[in-house]
């Protein structure tokens, strides 16, 4: 075969040969492959779509479509058309149904006519085809939960599950809401894809379809069915709201039990039960520990090399509670983390369990409540440095108090800095615990302290004293970590194998810190950096091509204001990476100004007083504003050229000006729009509007 960089067909008998053998031994697609890992499991549990042949299972995943849902947004539409069945792969999706005009009486009603028909899809289990209602349907007294915006919840499917299947076969309407409970990926199977499949083997195809005749026979029957649940369900809530009825009476009672007792039962209940993470009260819950465990690790090794404070004043009075209040919430820490829930909100934030068993060692080691007991049996009151293990969790506090935003530079540098600061803190006390094992020198000029610095009277220790003593830790560790100070040599062999040991610890410490903190600048000057190396790269290009001198200085003003007005991002493609919804809402709330100005004086006489006719019209033409930006001295309309786009002024201020129609120019500043004639139709403009400072504009 010819090897140019045209295809070519081939032309002789070994030529098709060889290209019919490398087609037949062409592998399959990578991605296809994955999802067949990923999808078969569910596909089994399809009861007309499990024991297919390997060949039809692959063309099948091959033409399902990945879609990504965001938490709140809508799957399906109760009354809406669809053909498309989904595979949940991640998250959870809620079954609503509409109240019927949000009347309490028609709710329970209008609950038992549909809940019976939504089809629970779950893992490990194959749909059974009911023809009538169970006996659980008949004897269950409990109402479908009523939630926000006059939908029911009756329903949720999770991750395995399956839902939309007998919209591959049938030409009805969704019989319910679909909402996203949680962000979700879900796999889409369309009829036209089923279509190909069955246009490629024919024989599954008679295989499928009685399978798909009794589905749709079950429904019928079902819909049948649904009348005596509906009969039954209006029953019991007549009962319901009789007793209800009758309890109102008890007015001072119920009033009581409402206010104070079951609020206080709700909350103990809810902390028995389990916290659930990232709620108010874990957050609370891990600021909290992030002070008890920053104030033991400073107050514990102050005790052991400086002060002990075992004397009865109002500073150690109040310093010796804050440790005990420390210490207990370090035992009902390790309660409190085993019993943390997973949220519904949050489950997109955690793929795995953050509470291991290395950190739940660590929080066990720092409860444990007999280290302050063993200095009764004369035991070494350095056991109380275990409760320091506690400092081996901070980062994962700090990483669960972030984990629902994005972590900006200035909070990574305050990390690394009390990291820094902890760990020279440490190294001071431990040179000054040294110097009293060992003894304290004779004079200031040497490797120990001076004898000045040995406190005499513990209960009645000078405050002066112990700021030196405290400096001089921080004087000797200062010098081991940044090795700019004097260096005074060590008197004997123990000090010299302590002087080498702090050393070491300080050379790695700053070599933590300074590759954090290059990081942080890279980070933060990344964006710069790649903005500058394209600015170079269009003016190379520019100069290459040869092209004016006036469109050179064009393109640097656009590359100018690009970066001074936006710091180079082209928030376009930022709206394009995002969900539909959230994009929306984001340029809703970007040209709300100049798009309400534009429905009220256009649309809004149009529509008259419906409301939501007018709010529906402004969200669909959000969905397809795109974004642009101009630096000055530039045209965006020009007079007698042909217009097809409409324009909302966000930022800048443009002058609008025409030789037949006005006689001085007019300005548009952020809150105006312009060209609205060419949203109807393709019109001629009659004005030029020239930008006359940099301006962001929405199209």
């Amino acid at each position: 075969m010819s090897a140019s960089s045209e295809p070519e067909f081939p032309k002789t008998t070994a030529q098709c040969t060889f290209s019919a053998f490398t087609n037949l031994q062409q592998r399959p697609s990578l991605l296809t492959d994955i999802r067949l890992i990923h999808l078969k499991p569910m596909l089994e549990r399809v009861e007309f779509l499990g024991g297919m042949e390997g060949s039809i299972t692959r063309m099948l995943v091959s033409q399902f479509t990945q879609i990504l849902i965001s938490r709140g947004e809508f799957v399906c539409r109760f009354g809406e058309r669809g053909s498309d069945m989904f595979f949940i792969f991640a998250g959870v999706v809620d079954v609503l149904l509409p109240s019927e005009n949000n009347n309490d009486a028609a709710t329970p009603i209008a609950n038992a006519n549909w809940s019976g028909r939504i089809c629970v899809h779950r893992r490990g289990s194959h749909p059974s085809v009911q023809v009538g209602p169970s006996a659980n349907d008949i004897t269950r007294g409990e109402l479908p939960k009523k939630s926000e915006g006059g939908y029911h919840k009756v329903n949720e499917h999770k991750d395995g599950d399956f839902f939309g299947d007998h919209g591959l076969f049938t030409n009805g309407t969704r019989n319910a809401h679909v909402q996203a409970q949680t962000s979700c990926i879900l796999y889409n199977l369309s009829r036209e894809s089923m279509e190909l499949v069955f246009a490629r083997y024919p024989e599954w195809k008679w295989k499928v379809l009685p399978t798909s005749l009794v589905l749709s026979r079950a429904d019928m029957m079902n819909e049948r069915a649904e009348r005596v649940k509906e009969k039954m369900a209006q029953v019991r809530w007549t009962r319901a709201h009789s007793l209800q009825s009758s309890l109102d009476h008890l007015a001072v009672v119920n009033k009581f039990k409402k206010i104070i007792i079951r609020p206080l039962s709700k909350e103990l209940s809810s902390v028995t039960r389990g916290v659930p993470v990232q709620s108010p009260l874990h957050i609370f819950w891990l600021r909290l520990m992030v002070f008890c465990t920053v104030y033991i690790a400073i107050i514990t090794p102050y005790q052991l090399a400086i002060d002990p404070m075992d004397r009865l004043t109002v500073t150690t009075t109040i310093v010796n509670v804050l440790t005990l209040i420390s210490e207990a919430a370090f035992v009902v820490d390790v309660w409190f983390s085993w019993h943390v829930k997973e949220s519904k909100t949050t489950m997109e934030l955690y793929e795995q369990n953050v509470y291991k068993k290395e950190r739940m060692l660590f929080d066990v080691i720092a409860a444990s409540p007999f280290y302050g007991f063993l200095t009764v049996f004369n035991c070494s009151s350095r056991l109380k440095l275990l409760r320091c293990f506690k400092m081996l969790n901070l980062m994962g506090y700090l990483d669960e108090l972030s984990r629902s935003r994005v972590a900006n530079e200035l909070t990574k540098f305050s990390q690394v800095s009390l990291v820094y600061l902890l760990v020279v803190y440490w190294a001071a006390c431990a040179y000054l615990t040294v110097a009293m094992e060992i003894g304290f020198g004779s004079e200031w000029e040497s490797w120990l302290p001076s004898k000045a610095l040995e406190i005499s009277d513990p209960q009645n220790p000078s405050s002066a004293q112990l700021m030196l003593r405290l400096l001089r830790g921080l004087f000797f560790a200062t010098t081991a970590f940044v090795k700019k100070a004097r260096n005074i040599a060590p008197d004997s062999a123990s000090a010299y194998a302590f002087q080498i040991a702090m050393s070491f610890i300080g050379l790695l410490t700053m070599s933590f810190v300074i590759g954090e903190l290059a990081s942080l600048f890279i980070s933060r000057s990344s964006l710069e950096v790649g903005f500058r190396k394209n600015h170079i790269t269009v003016k190379m290009y520019l100069e290459r091509v040869r092209v004016s001198d006036k469109l050179k200085a064009r393109t640097c003003a656009f590359m100018a204001t690009l970066w001074a007005s936006h710091a180079g991002l082209n928030y376009d493609e930022l709206f394009a990476d995002m969900p539909r919804e959230i994009r929306s809402a984001c340029v809703l709330h970007a040209v709300k100004i100049p798009l309400n100005w534009f429905v009220m004086k256009v649309i809004g006489p149009i529509c008259g007083d419906a409301d939501a006719n007018v709010e529906a019209f402004a969200l669909s033409l959000a969905e397809h504003l795109h974004f642009e930006a101009y630096s000055r001295n530039e045209d965006v309309i020009t007079e007698g050229r042909i217009i097809r786009a409409m324009y909302f002024v966000t930022k800048g201020f443009l002058n609008m000006q025409s030789s037949s129609l006005l006689d001085r120019p007019v300005g548009l500043r952020d809150g105006s729009y312009f060209g609205e004639r060419g949203l109807l139709d393709c019109t001629i403009s009659a004005y030029t509007v020239t930008t006359a400072r940099a301006c962001d504009l929405f199209l």
